[in-house]
């Protein structure tokens, strides 16, 4: 979900090599599920968002969880974008706030 180029410019660049392997091999939490998505490349919720709709809020609320998990910093319009639903949705997305 947050992709090695967009957890570097979110705070990574601060880690350890170790930390950065673990993230980069971490199969634990969902963020290389999404990693062969060629369209997403590296952007987060505020400039990609899945072609499913019925998938938008279980990716934002796994794109949060994995900033929030490695104290990765969010910006303004990523959280916009994160808590914003798909029209055809019946509520917003639910989201936990990282850091920012």
């Amino acid at each position: 979900m947050v992709l090695l180029a967009e957890a570097w410019r979110s705070g990574a660049d601060t880690w350890t090599a170790d930390q950065r392997k673990a993230f980069g091999n971490n199969l634990k939490d969902p963020q290389l599920l999404i990693a062969s998505e060629s369209s997403k490349s590296d952007s987060g919720p505020a400039d990609w968002k899945p072609a499913n709709h019925a998938f938008w809020c279980t990716y934002a609320k796994d794109y949060t969880h994995i900033k929030s998990v490695w104290k990765l910093t969010t910006t303004d319009a990523e959280k916009t974008a994160a808590s914003t639903r798909p029209r055809s949705a019946s509520r917003s997305c639910s989201t936990t706030s990282p850091r920012t």
